[in-house]
């Protein structure tokens, strides 16, 4: 089979030089019609939860609000991946979703879970924005309660969930 092949070609150069330039040519063709973003969106699809209560020290928060709102979010389709921490006066939730659903769905059907949890009086759950990277965001939330810690000089130890 092979042989026969490698025959047919020896046989007839002008054939195989004349499909590999037109193989050429189209290759040529498809990769200028490529569309090309100069920016392309590589993260993930998330809706990030940030509920602040000023005073309360992390392990509070962690029973009384991370762990309900991780409760009321099981479940919710499309969820790869739920990360949260907590620390002094604040509770960070990041559902991070698959790539098939648009985030404005995934927002929605996170705010309709959000309108079933019971919290304690005075303590209300934000979505966060979608304008900074999520390692940013959770890096910027961080340096957040460490900053507060510090100005309170409460000496609270920070208690991160994975």
């Amino acid at each position: 089979m092979i042989r026969r092949l490698v025959d047919f070609a020896l046989e007839n150069r002008l054939l195989v030089v004349a499909a590999a330039l037109l193989l050429f040519a189209w290759g040529a063709v498809s990769f200028h019609q490529l569309p090309v973003e100069a920016y392309p969106d590589v993260a993930n699809n998330y809706v990030e939860i940030i509920t602040q209560w000023p005073g309360i020290s992390a392990e509070q928060i962690e029973q009384q609000v991370t762990i309900p709102l991780e409760v009321a979010m099981n479940g919710i389709p499309g969820v790869e991946h739920l990360r949260s921490f907590s620390l002094f006066g604040l509770s960070d939730l990041k559902l991070i979703f698959d790539d098939t659903e648009e985030n404005a769905w995934n927002r929605e059907r996170v705010l309709e879970r959000l309108g079933q949890v019971t919290l304690p009086p005075g303590v209300t759950p934000q979505m966060g924005t979608l304008l900074l990277h999520p390692a940013e965001h959770e890096s910027a939330v961080r340096r957040h309660g460490v900053e507060i810690a510090r100005r309170l000089g409460g000496g609270e130890e920070f208690q991160g969930r994975p």
